[in-house]
């Protein structure tokens, strides 16, 4: 093993680490957010809260694609973001000034899958340039 190729191994830990790092940080905000009697949106229009759980969801359910190597791990940590955004929906109802809203699950759900697909084309596409670098025996950096 070159020391390019071990280099790069410890780099990936680091950047799957800084990754579930964030991605519990992350699920950590959006419950928080989620639960909190008052959310102030920075900007602000018609359904931008739809907007805001999409894009939240579609972030939460994306990151598992790049931080777990384990397929299987990526898939049901991605899928059980649907469960959660429906849960937190549910403890809403029980938050005063917050409001049980079938749109905002619907918006999390949708943003799930829209985060699985952009993980699976991100993840296929490295991985399909990693193995050619690794079939040619070169990079971008021999160059």
């Amino acid at each position: 093993m070159n020391k390019m190729h071990t280099g790069n191994t410890s780099n990936t830990q680091l950047f799957s680490f800084i990754m579930l790092f964030l991605w519990w940080v992350s699920i950590g905000m959006i419950c928080y957010l989620s639960i909190a009697p008052r959310v102030k949106f920075l900007i602000g229009f018609s359904r931008a809260d739809v907007v805001y759980h999409f894009c939240a969801y579609l972030w939460l359910s994306f990151l598992p694609f790049i931080s777990f190597r384990s397929i299987q791990r990526v898939w049901i940590s991605a899928l059980l973001m649907i469960p959660l955004g429906i849960g937190l929906e549910f403890g809403q109802h029980f938050v005063p000034v917050r409001v049980f809203s079938i749109t905002d699950m619907a918006a999390n759900s949708c943003g799930v899958l829209a985060g699985i697909v952009c993980g699976v084309y991100l993840r296929s596409t490295f991985m399909r340039a990693r193995y050619s670098v690794r079939d040619t025996g070169s990079s971008m950096l021999d160059t």
